[in-house]
């Protein structure tokens, strides 16, 4: 199983990086780091998975802030037996830093599986890039297969690409697309398409670029694209494609004057009848929307 084998995998991961330190240089170990994120691009390949049946999602969590909610949410979802989490970045709120890292993976616990598509908080040069590689031992982008699902988790962030999908990552995301799944979910860090007070910071920065991914999507049939960095919910839909900005989940609200956008917030997905339900709980375990997938 992969959520027994996850925490195992990286804390592994962990020792042979300590091991390495010590017996490089100082130097050669900068270097080191530095060359990382390269050489990872090669290992964003799907691996097989089961138990996704049911999955919970959040974003912008910011642990180090005191005010993080993700305690909460994992004492919740573990409540409700979900074993899996779909994080769209901002995991910590201090790039690069170690301890935050720490801290993320003590609170998820052994008994989950967490994935990350790496935020601004997360990731905001190589060095930072480097301590996330570390932290989760995955690749900078990866994608996770169960059953006729595909999950594929982005990195807007790479070092000198931030707020595109462009180079190596995007040829190997048009690779991963056609494969012949039924479901086709993308998680990613900046939206697309963000709402009005979320505009040049987002993906639209770029929309060129941004315009050719969501090509992309339509052309390979993905129906749910998830992000964060706007700290609200939204749900909107363009050619089929249904994009939601799940970012409430602990740091500061972005919300709509005068509208009900602006609340903290986690998603559950269950598999129900060849499709996907999704519940969006605010933290008193009110269902403030609800939406389903079926193909």
């Amino acid at each position: 199983m992969i959520t027994s084998l996850h925490r195992s995998r990286r804390l592994q991961g962990l020792t042979k990086w300590g091991k390495l330190s010590r017996t490089m240089s100082a130097k050669r170990y900068a270097i080191f780091l530095v060359l990382l994120p390269v050489l990872l691009y090669a290992f964003g390949t799907v691996c097989c998975a089961a138990g996704y049946d049911a999955f919970a999602v959040i974003g912008d969590t910011h642990v180090g802030k005191a005010a993080s909610l993700y305690e909460t949410f994992i004492n919740r979802i573990e409540k409700e037996g979900i074993q899996t989490v779909m994080h769209v970045g901002d995991a910590i709120a201090t790039p690069g830093d170690a301890a935050e890292w720490t801290r993320l993976f003590e609170i998820t616990g052994n008994a989950i599986t967490l994935h990350i598509a790496p935020g601004n908080h997360d990731v905001n040069n190589r060095r930072s890039l480097a301590a996330y590689l570390k932290a989760t031992g995955r690749g900078p982008y990866y994608s996770v297969a169960s059953k006729d699902t595909l999950f594929v988790f982005l990195n807007t962030e790479v070092p000198g690409q931030e707020a595109r999908i462009m180079g190596r990552q995007l040829a190997w995301l048009e690779t991963e697309l056609g494969k012949g799944f039924k479901h086709k979910f993308v998680f990613l860090h900046r939206p697309l398409f963000p709402t009005i007070f979320g505009t040049g910071y987002c993906l639209d920065r770029y929309p060129v670029e941004r315009d050719r991914l969501h090509q992309l999507f339509v052309k390979h049939g993905v129906t749910l694209v998830m992000s964060g960095h706007q700290h609200l919910y939204n749900r909107s839909e363009k050619d089929g494609v249904l994009y939601v900005i799940t970012g409430g989940g602990g740091a500061q609200l972005h919300p709509f004057p005068g509208d009900s956008s602006g609340f903290m917030h986690y998603i559950v997905a269950k598999k129900r009848n060849e499709g996907y339900v999704f519940s969006v709980f605010d933290f008193k375990g009110t269902v403030r929307d609800e939406f389903s997938l079926r193909r």
